[in-house]
């Protein structure tokens, strides 16, 4: 039985040196004859690993290294469906019926579309691969998963405390959609009406406007978004709080804490129900209004011809900015896909589950510019036009000015639409909160054993914290920082992902992360697959990189605490390697090849284990010395 079991392994071993198609037939094989005999090998099988060795080998670890211990209650999706709903909730944010992809589309029109495309094609999904390889393959959060090149795990704190950092405001951009909600149910749609408190004298409700006139009175649409965000009155202070989105930040974050106290499959199934529920309601709400403004063929076509008058720079502008829109696939904060995928079981096909998202995503984002420019062609017919009648606040004004409008001079059920739509954006920012905190948790159960049995202290503590911090970002003077934000958390995640890439595909190595991905996919990745994951993605990611550094040229300059808290992301990382590397026996050259080796890094299943053990080789594993007990493991 053992040699069965050694020529399986001597099989799957050989997959570097084969061609494409023959490796496929011996790795296929190779797994059936494994799965078969795995459960009657005998210890002294096990044992007898110890002797095994390939060229995959790395040096014995030091007794600086920590073990990797397995949290055996973080559990897994109940359905693989889940994963899907999960990271489609990205979808269907704010930021994708912001004004950034409908100016995208009114520049650039089909350039863009393509541009897009292709953005898709060369960042979006291979990051989203590479994610979800790391996260599925180690079953670990986004410190853990580290363990791949542990001189690292420090880009895995930097990006914890980018999240904390996103989810100190995101909080607030998930609790406007639910004001704008909540309002809806009002007899009168407040932002229809000028009878209410907030409203000035030369308030109006007028849905037509003369083109001539340099000055428009403002819109009561305009004038219950600026009360919201405390700009209406001159004389207010910057620091004065917005009862109504403290109110709404306060619900946001007690679901947060309701839902991640549960097990992951409550909470698989509760993301499930919102996706759901969030494709039927946009589906709907896309139907009714094309419906409504009598959508034809013509229409389109106009939609994807540019408006400018073959201005090149303008067009390239649009072109630019379409580049940087596939990053929303990966949600606003980094890592939530790896987490996601953590708890996926070991042997599912992510690899179409990755298409899937990413295609469902693609459509959801062409509908969500549809309805955009919809939206802001009937602003500019019956308000005025936006960045002429209307003073700039924040970037996400298009938004509530231009949809709140639209949906509330519906002539038939206005409030039922408005609620419909902005119900929907608050579910999905409420996920994407959700998933930033679980991503933000995970790393730090995983990685500290010791916090796995505080967990709802710990947990409450955390979100008490966020809380605290969301408030500044519910004032005057904090949301106006919003509007800057994106673009640099864009830069940082385009950063992360340059990084990502290069630890896996080139330090880690490109032989033995092909044969992981094909160990546990249980079939062939094609060489064109890893030279794409190699070459041209980083290549692009660099591009975009000055992309998104010539954009903030042009932005305000940030302010000094912004550039504090990321300058912070980028030290983190190479301070943690400083310390690692003084951490570590032995010589200099000893010491950064150890750090830079693999450790612990295997399937956490006890049977995907052991077979993943006898294929690679297991000297590198089994010598570790435990620094806790001193005991070789």
């Amino acid at each position: 039985m053992k040699s069965i079991y050694v020529g399986a392994k001597q099989r799957l071993n050989n997959c570097i040196q084969l061609s494409s198609k023959e490796c496929k037939d011996n790795h296929a094989h190779a797994y059936e004859i494994a799965t078969i005999t795995d459960s009657r090998l005998s210890s002294r099988t096990a044992s007898a690993t110890l002797d095994l060795n390939n060229d995959f080998n790395a040096m014995p670890y030091d007794t600086s290294q920590k073990r990797f211990r397995y949290d055996k209650l973080r559990g897994r999706w109940s359905l693989a469906v889940d994963f899907y709903f999960a990271c489609t909730s990205h979808a269907f944010g704010s930021i994708v019926f912001s004004e950034l992809p409908v100016y995208v589309l009114l520049f650039g029109g089909v350039y863009s579309i393509c541009s897009y495309l292709i953005g898709m094609l060369l960042y979006a999904i291979p990051i989203f691969g590479i994610q979800t390889f790391l996260g599925q393959f180690s079953s670990s959060g986004i410190i853990s998963v580290f363990r791949v090149a542990p001189i690292f795990k420090g880009i895995g704190y930097s990006i914890l405390f980018h999240n904390l950092a996103t989810l100190s405001y995101y909080a607030v951009l998930a609790s406007i959609p639910l004001i704008y909600a909540a309002n809806s149910l009002h007899t009168v749609i407040p932002w229809m009406s000028c009878d209410n408190a907030w409203n000035s004298i030369n308030c109006s409700t007028h849905s037509y406007y003369d083109e001539e006139d340099e000055e428009q009175y403002p819109h009561a649409t305009v004038e219950f978004f600026r009360a919201i965000i405390r700009s209406a009155d001159s004389g207010t202070k910057d620091l004065w709080i917005s009862w109504p989105m403290l109110c709404g930040v306060l619900a946001v974050w007690l679901l947060t804490i309701f839902i991640v106290l549960k097990k992951i499959t409550f909470i698989g199934k509760f993301l499930r129900c919102l996706g759901l529920i969030m494709m039927t309601t946009f589906g709907a709400i896309f139907v009714h209004l094309l419906i409504h403004v009598e959508f034809s063929w013509d229409s389109f076509i106009s939609y994807m011809e540019p408006t400018v008058n073959n201005s090149k720079a303008t067009i390239m502008a649009g072109v630019r900015a379409a580049i940087l829109m596939p990053t929303w696939v990966l949600g606003p904060g980094w890592g939530t896909i790896l987490t996601l995928a953590s708890h996926n079981s070991f042997r599912r096909n992510s690899e179409k589950l990755i298409y899937w998202i990413s295609g469902t995503h693609m459509l959801m984002t062409f509908m969500a510019l549809i309805c955009g420019r919809i939206a802001l062609d009937n602003f500019e017919d019956h308000v005025g036009l936006f960045h002429y009648h209307v003073e700039e606040e924040h970037n996400m004004q298009f938004l509530y000015l231009c949809f709140a409008y639209l949906f509330g001079s519906f002539t038939s059920l206005p409030n039922f639409w408005s609620f419909l739509f902005f119900s929907m954006l608050f579910m999905a920012e409420l996920s994407a909160v959700i998933i930033q905190m679980m991503t933000v948790l995970t790393a730090i159960f995983d990685e500290y054993e010791s916090a796995r049995s505080r967990k709802p202290l710990i947990t409450i503590l955390m979100i008490t914290t966020l809380l605290l911090t969301s408030v500044y970002f519910c004032t005057k003077q904090g949301f106006a920082y919003l509007h800057l934000l994106p673009d640099i958390v864009t830069l940082t995640h385009l950063t992360l992902s340059i990084l990502l890439l290069t630890i896996t595909t080139w330090i880690y190595g490109r032989e033995r992360f092909q044969c992981d991905l094909q160990f546990m996919l249980g079939k062939t990745i094609s060489n064109f697959k890893i030279f794409l994951l190699r070459f041209v993605t980083p290549a692009f990611l660099v591009i975009s990189v000055f992309q998104v550094l010539y954009l903030l040229q042009k932005e305000d300059p940030p302010s000094l605490l912004m550039i504090i808290i990321q300058s912070l992301v980028y030290v983190i990382a190479p301070i943690y390697m400083v310390y690692k590397v003084c951490r570590t026996t032995g010589s200099l050259r000893d010491r950064v090849k150890q750090c830079f080796a693999p450790h612990d890094w295997h399937p956490v299943d006890a049977d995907n284990r052991r077979f993943y053990e006898e294929i690679m080789g297991t000297s590198e594993m089994l010598v570790i010395v435990d620094r806790e007990h001193r005991q070789p493991t």
